[in-house]
């Protein structure tokens, strides 16, 4: 990892009401790396996760990219510094195949904007750009044209992860990338995962899910009650220390 953090979140704080979600949550993200966040529920992660992705803002603290300060006010200025998340319910539309679901939103056209204006879809290139994003992520997906409906869980969770590496190029942002996938399906995810740091994608993991945590990330951020009680590195801990972090048992020095 370099010195400098590629994302960093300094003293975020947000309240509902009169709840405070985070009361001053600040971590580093570098280059080349995953990270967890783990938490009981309520600990803050989803919040966190929105108010870097755009979906929520802060009411206190900053957010830095590349060493300088950035303003996300909406998931638009999240993805112009190439964040992209990918939420539980994976955001795909069933009656649409793969190369729409990669592009969707965002779909290549003839004729520039003219032709985004009446429709004049580029679906060759649609399907070349996104055969080749999956055959460079290693996701088997025979039939492309198919209806993503058809799809099994594990590849429905891979067209996701194919469509933020694809758009987000710097850091993406995965929620409980295995919650519904059966045992053979989870490892392909995590082989995912880690194939995105292998083409220099920094990741960001929130799961409950502590094995599927240590098979991937490289260090663990800790939250309780909307606080960051703990950065460990993951191969200096186990599986106990983190619950009882997450507890309240035991509090580890941050690194």
């Amino acid at each position: 990892m370099e010195n400098e953090p590629l994302l960093e979140v300094r003293n975020i704080k947000k309240n509902f009401g009169g709840v405070e979600a985070l009361k001053g949550v600040s971590f580093e993200l570098f280059e080349n790396e995953i990270l967890g966040i783990v938490g009981d529920n309520g600990a803050g992660k989803s919040t966190l996760i929105k108010i870097i992705s755009g979906v929520y803002k802060q009411d206190d603290g900053e957010i830095y990219f590349k060493g300088e300060k950035v303003d996300i006010n909406n998931p638009t200025d999240a993805k112009k510094i190439g964040i992209e998340t990918v939420y539980q319910d994976l955001a795909l539309v069933d009656e649409l195949d793969v190369p729409a679901n990669i592009f969707l939103g965002r779909e290549e056209t003839f004729f520039g904007k003219f032709g985004k204006a009446i429709g004049l879809l580029n679906k060759k290139k649609m399907y070349v750009d996104s055969s080749r994003l999956l055959e460079k992520l290693k996701v088997n997906i025979q039939e492309l044209y198919s209806s993503v409906r058809y799809l099994s869980g594990g590849q429905r969770q891979a067209v996701s992860l194919s469509k933020a590496v694809f758009w987000g190029k710097r850091i993406v942002i995965l929620d409980e990338p295995t919650a519904a996938l059966g045992v053979k399906e989870a490892n392909n995810a995590l082989v995912l995962i880690r194939t995105l740091k292998a083409h220099n994608i920094s990741v960001i993991v929130i799961s409950h899910n502590l094995q599927h945590v240590f098979a991937v990330v490289d260090r663990i951020m800790i939250l309780r009650r909307g606080e960051n009680v703990g950065i460990v590195n993951a191969h200096d801990t186990n599986a106990n220390d983190i619950v009882s972090m997450i507890t309240g048992a035991e509090v580890l020095e941050k690194v």
